[in-house]
């Protein structure tokens, strides 16, 4: 968005800034006509191993089903933002904020009306506000929260995803699709990503910051509670154990060539201790039954709990100004001493 002259037609919220960021506020700041970014409502697909157009460093968001795995590139969403689509017979939103690096999946379901989304071209601390076409109502991406319109005060659902390279997705799920992209051979936010001093589009600044701003972070979510995790200091520790809102949750980053994976590491009551597995595929083992479970998804492939899977955590990543823009209280993992 260099050089984009900016409307400054506000609409105030009510509120004041989250603490530690300067010239924040919660308000609503038009930037671009509604639409002027088209969301994708076809979405077209390939199978990874025939596609072609991608780079081994490209950004992806990923889901994982039953019987079916999907990548959208963020290179391609840098010109998008939304996806619109329905996987495994569910109505769902990819969705991204190039500014914050926020990329998380929705489902489009809210009471009994399913909801089609755009960008608004507008901004709230920084970050993507969509709108629903079938009420106008306008959502905040972040936190999913509705924050003017017929449904205000409503919050979506967000689902579990991956977030990996290609290299990484390919290695892990290999026989998965991709979104067919059409001509994206690299990010248009290329230059923002590398300018640590760059924080969004209005010139913010973080005093006393717990990380560095532009930090990559996957941030998790519960029961009122945030945790940030640093992926730089995940990929070091290899295995992360944490609770984030009375919830065990387990990180783990098992190859330099595989994404980090989140799960909840409850399993039958009981919360479970993982390594590294020794095993022909990527996986983990638990300390209490030496069961194995399959890095892609999470099941236990022998021992004991052999069918049990783990239920994959909504962890989402973002650059750490554009979460704490948002989760001001948020903790911070840090590795043990």
């Amino acid at each position: 968005m260099r050089g984009m002259r900016i409307a400054m037609a506000v609409s105030f919220l009510g509120g004041t800034a989250a603490l530690g960021l300067a010239q924040q506020s919660d308000r609503i700041v038009v930037v671009l006509p509604q639409d002027a970014i088209p969301s994708i409502d076809r979405p077209e697909f390939e199978a990874v191993l025939k596609a072609k157009s991608f780079n081994n460093d490209e950004l992806l968001i990923g889901i994982v089903g039953e019987h079916e795995q999907r990548a959208y590139s963020t290179w391609q969403l840098d010109r998008h933002e939304i996806v619109n689509d329905t996987f495994e017979g569910r109505a769902i939103a990819v969705t991204w904020c190039p500014l914050c690096g926020t990329g998380i999946v929705y489902a489009r379901a809210v009471g009994a009306r399913t909801l089609t989304f755009g960008v608004s071209g507008m901004l709230y601390r920084d970050a993507l506000v969509m709108f629903d076409r079938e009420t106008g109502t306008l959502w905040s991406q972040i936190d999913g929260r509705a924050i003017r319109g017929p449904l205000a005060g409503q919050v979506l659902q967000p689902l579990a995803s991956v977030h990996a390279t290609w290299k990484e997705w390919k290695t892990l799920y290999p026989d998965s699709l991709a979104l067919r992209k059409h001509g994206q051979s690299r990010s248009s936010y290329e230059d923002y990503n590398r300018e640590p001093s760059r924080l969004g589009i209005f010139g913010r600044r973080m005093k006393g910051s717990a990380l560095p701003p532009k930090e990559r972070i996957l941030g998790i979510r519960y029961n009122g509670a945030t945790t940030a995790f640093a992926l730089k200091g995940v990929r070091q520790a290899v295995i992360v154990e944490a609770e984030v809102g009375g919830v065990p949750v387990v990180l783990a980053a098992l190859g330099s060539n595989l994404p980090v994976v989140a799960f909840e590491r409850r399993v039958q009551g009981r919360a479970l201790h993982f390594a590294r597995a020794d095993a022909a595929e990527p996986a983990l083992e638990d300390a209490e039954t030496h069961s194995r479970w399959r890095a892609s998804d999470g099941e236990a492939i022998d021992g004991p709990l052999k069918g049990e899977r783990l239920t994959r955590v909504a962890a989402y990543p973002a650059f750490w100004f554009g979460w704490y823009g948002f989760f001001p209280e948020s903790a911070v993992w840090r590795p043990s001493r």
